[in-house]
């Protein structure tokens, strides 16, 4: 906790308390600030106080119950600052609300032309993806390849009825198998195992069970 301590307010000499800088690191980074630059010695002694205090709790008082009710307080308190935040804008916590200090930016904001190009294309690109994600998985499955020979593959369905070509594989039958309920067609003994509770690629019946088929070429 001490190291800690003295982290924050070596790095707070540096910047925030700094008569050069006035500013966080992360305000630098974006380019922001506070209204009243450089800080009042109220407001250092704001700061300041929030740093020791903040050490003081986590070492000493965090597992002291008798503070429960205030830890209630204060978190209820920056609870409702947050919804003021929300709603206005400005004093993101309470020390700033307290000290009385809003951000603004370094440079006034200045009216662009924005070109949406580029975000059509991220967004044609990710309609694109998401459609080709949601189509691939039904495309590959077995039943939307049964349609496809229904609807799109007639010729090939009667070359497929032929007792020795196997209708999954549509290759010569090896260890002819075939179901065990009305589906009379014939398949290989993978594909009729692949086809258990599918339906049949031809009549389109349900495959609950399969037997060996003694098979003979027409």
């Amino acid at each position: 906790h001490e190291f800690q301590l003295f982290l924050r307010l070596l790095t707070s000499y540096n910047t925030l308390l700094s008569s050069r800088y006035s500013t966080t690191i992360g305000q630098q980074l974006l380019q922001i600030k506070y209204s009243s630059v450089p800080l009042t010695r109220y407001q250092k002694f704001l700061y300041l106080s929030s740093l020791v205090f903040s050490y003081i709790y986590e070492k000493f008082l965090v597992d002291y119950r008798r503070l429960l009710p205030f830890q209630f307080i204060y978190k209820s308190l920056g609870f409702i600052n947050f919804l003021f935040f929300l709603h206005g804008g400005t004093y993101i916590n309470l020390f700033e609300r307290l000290a009385r200090l809003k951000t603004v930016h370094n440079h006034p904001p200045s009216l662009r032309i924005l070109d949406y190009s580029y975000m059509k294309r991220e967004l044609i690109w990710h309609t694109l993806n998401e459609t080709l994600g949601t189509l691939i998985p039904f495309l590959t499955s077995l039943k939307a390849r049964t349609l496809m020979r229904k609807y799109l593959l007639g010729t090939i369905m009667k070359r497929l009825e032929q007792t020795n070509i196997c209708s999954v594989c549509e290759q010569s039958i090896v260890m002819p198998h075939e179901s065990t309920g009305d589906c009379k067609h014939y398949f290989c003994y993978l594909c009729a195992y692949s086809l258990i509770q599918q339906s049949c690629p031809i009549c389109f019946k349900t495959i609950n069970n399969i037997k060996p088929k003694e098979f003979f070429t027409e």
